[in-house]
């Protein structure tokens, strides 16, 4: 239409001056729009991850022992078996290679507890019983073992080789673990000719406080240990265990003839 003025809408004249904004408005806006961070107590620091790898390893190694320890046929003084200087504990197993049956008597002295045995074990008259107040009659050497699970019979076959080199000493072997049946085809089929003693329900073992396999006892003549050596061992090894035993053993006599 002729006369309009198509550019109209957008106002005619020259634009107003803005109204300059006061300085609290220009702080109310600021405060709308850059609203001041919410104020927190400060967090209490908290260690580092720098070592927590090594405390979770050694939370694990903790509680292997733990599991480790409960779990070994020990009384809760130790699975190191006995220490130097020790008395060892009476008892009286079966026979491998006899006809008795039933459990190891450890009954030290009487009233024997129940389930210790009726007599106390130096008392057991039986030929078919290894008797610990016999095999002290000389120096001895009392290998422990366990056949179930582990592999502690070449410990013996060990012993078995040099033993006739020392005849002045005794020894045995307390296998734990096993029916006597059980025990006497190991023994035979390996040849031992010691006497194997049969502790079909660990009571033996618990009574010394023996958790590894094989474990080695040397206590000289009355029973008093001279060394209680844990794992395997060699025939130099034992040798030389079975000559420092030897010098110990005369070392006392003279010390007994002398007094």
């Amino acid at each position: 239409m002729e006369g309009e003025d198509r550019f109209g809408d957008l106002g005619t004249g020259p634009p107003e001056e803005p109204r300059r904004r006061s300085a609290a408005e220009r702080l109310e806006e600021r405060d709308r729009t850059h609203p001041e961070p919410v104020q927190r107590p400060p967090e209490v620091p908290r260690p580092g991850n720098r070592y927590a790898w090594l405390v979770g390893i050694l939370m694990l190694m903790g509680l292997g022992v733990l599991l480790l320890t409960t779990a070994l046929p020990n009384t809760g003084e130790g699975v190191r078996g006995p220490s130097p200087g020790d008395r060892l504990p009476k008892f009286a197993a079966p026979l491998a290679s006899g006809h008795l049956e039933g459990q190891a008597n450890v009954c030290q002295h009487r009233p024997c507890p129940r389930s210790a045995g009726r007599l106390p074990a130096c008392e057991v008259p039986s030929a078919e019983a290894v008797n610990l107040c016999r095999l002290r009659r000389r120096p001895l050497v009392l290998t422990f073992v366990v056949t179930r699970g582990a592999d502690c019979e070449p410990q013996v076959d060990r012993v078995e080789r040099l033993k006739g080199d020392f005849p002045g000493v005794s020894f045995a072997v307390l296998m734990s673990g096993n029916e006597r049946a059980d025990a006497e085809r190991i023994a035979s089929r390996r040849g031992w000719t010691e006497p194997v003693a049969v502790d079909e329900d660990g009571a033996v073992v618990n009574l010394y406080g023996v958790g590894v396999c094989p474990t080695t006892v040397f206590s000289l003549r009355g029973g008093r240990v001279f060394q209680t050596a844990l794992g395997n061992l060699t025939e130099s090894q034992l040798r030389s265990r079975l000559r420092q035993l030897l010098r110990r053993q005369r070392a006392a006599d003279r010390r007994a003839r002398g007094a």
